[in-house]
């Protein structure tokens, strides 16, 4: 087996596409010399990426983030929104002091938050107020730049994470859901802490990498389950004995490593933490608050429960049966990693617990596909399956404008999305999901047909 799979070859659908312009990738082009080597490649469709992304907020950017206007050129952003709406435009520090409103969110991003909220003050202090009434903007694009340069890190890190089928990572280069998601809210750093953590896993630093699960965690919860894998992985390595038959090392891993996984993560965690709930601890503890007390949000199964029946079940009902359904999911992902037969490949059980967390997750958030696009390519990277889940989700990213374009504006029904569709939208991500989660599954349980254990032999 080559060094480096080309999907030209390897992937059904790569290599009818190829047909088209030339074939499949011969000798020539998987040598490495010259300047275009596989990572300078990977950055350039990045920027490609990059480049694109930003167009598409740009109705916003010239016109602001304010009106229903935003909805139907899909440019909402919560990062602009949040600048008047979180107090930033008043204070960079607002997240925490306990005086302004409120910023339901993690430590990590509090203090990027204010980090960005203080360059733009100060900038607009250096150009004499140049930026005038257009702050937002420019909080905006200084988020945006260094999130670039993160997904950046992110396809660099996809590309090693990802061994011999390094050109994978050229699936998150110009994913549309990181194209269409980055700009809306914070979450490409726990996506890029968690695909870190991974890389340092399988390269068998089980403390480094938990020192990322901290970060990750104190960005967004989901980095945190990555531990929920590698336990299952270290529990059937104890029961089973059959260490030998795991692609990888890290698919294999022992109660020790689980345990300096854990504790690092845990300090690293209480180290970011700890100062932020001493400094204000009403500051710090809104995001769990919230994340506690909200009921249902769009785009969630249990918003369409609650869309046809009219009334569905209240707050704390939500959150029961949503952490019920999310402890079930887990504990199938349990028994598949236990009963397959063969070790599964950390990346697939990680992905199964993240897909289920956003399917029984009281809200579903536009930018939550940013999630799962990484660890899709590291779980199941079929060309035919990635565009299929892309494809859904961008229809969901659509279908979700238009339904709260007509929810806060006035449009003539015509003008806007019916609400059956929005209904089958979500119906449709939620199914697109399964899918993807299924496919893993029967890797799972017929290893001959995992590409990725099958081209590491």
């Amino acid at each position: 087996m080559p060094e480096h799979s080309s999907p030209s070859r390897t992937d059904p659908v790569v290599r009818l596409l190829s047909d088209r312009v030339g074939g499949p990738a011969g000798r020539r082009a998987a040598a490495r010399g010259g300047f275009w080597t596989l990572p300078r490649i990977l950055m350039a469709l990045t920027t490609v990426g990059i480049l694109l992304s930003a167009l598409s907020m740009q109705y916003c950017r010239m016109h602001g983030w304010g009106g229903v206007e935003v909805y139907h050129h899909g440019c909402y952003s919560d990062v602009a929104a949040l600048w008047e709406g979180r107090d930033f435009a008043a204070s960079a520090w607002a997240p925490f002091r306990e005086d302004l409103s409120s910023f339901e969110y993690p430590v990590l991003t509090m203090l990027l938050a204010s980090t960005a909220a203080g360059l733009t003050h100060g900038l607009d202090g250096l150009t004499d107020g140049y930026w005038e009434h257009r702050t937002s903007l420019l909080f905006w694009d200084i988020t945006f730049v260094v999130a670039a340069l993160c997904w950046m890190a992110l396809v660099l890190v996809t590309m090693r994470a990802a061994r011999h089928r390094p050109w994978d990572a050229a699936v998150v280069a110009l994913s549309p859901a990181i194209i269409f998601g980055i700009g809306i809210n914070w979450d490409i750093y726990p996506a890029l802490a968690l695909a870190g953590a991974v890389l340092l896993t399988q390269r068998g630093h089980w403390a480094a990498a938990g020192v990322l699960i901290g970060v990750g965690a104190s960005f967004k919860l989901y980095p945190l389950f990555l531990l929920g894998a590698v336990f299952t992985l270290a529990v059937r390595r104890r029961l089973r004995r059959d260490a030998h038959l795991a692609a990888h090392p890290e698919d294999a891993p022992d109660i020790p490593s689980v345990v300096r996984l854990a504790v690092a993560g845990a300090a690293t965690w209480a180290v970011l933490n700890v100062p932020a709930m001493l400094i204000s601890w009403d500051s710090w503890v809104r995001f769990y608050g919230f994340s506690s007390e909200r009921g249902a949000g769009y785009s969630s199964v249990w918003h369409i429960w609650q869309t046809l029946s009219e009334q569905g079940p209240s707050a704390d009902t939500v959150s029961l049966l949503s952490f019920l359904v999310f402890l079930t999911a887990c504990g199938g992902v349990f028994a598949v990693g236990l009963t397959a037969p063969c070790p599964p490949r950390m990346a697939q059980l990680l992905l199964l617990i993240v897909a289920a967390f956003c399917i029984a997750n009281k809200v579903y958030s536009p930018q939550f596909m940013l999630w799962l696009a990484p660890l899709i390519v590291l779980a199941a990277p079929r060309m035919r399956d990635l565009i299929i889940w892309h494809a859904v989700q961008l229809l969901h990213f659509w279908a979700i404008w238009m339904h709260l374009a007509a929810v806060v504006g006035d449009a003539e029904p015509q003008h806007s999305f019916d609400e059956n569709l929005y209904i089958v939208a979500v119906a449709a991500h939620v199914l697109s999901t399964l899918y993807i989660c299924a496919q893993v599954v029967r890797d799972a349980y017929r290893p001959s047909r995992d590409v990725v254990r099958a081209e590491a032999h």
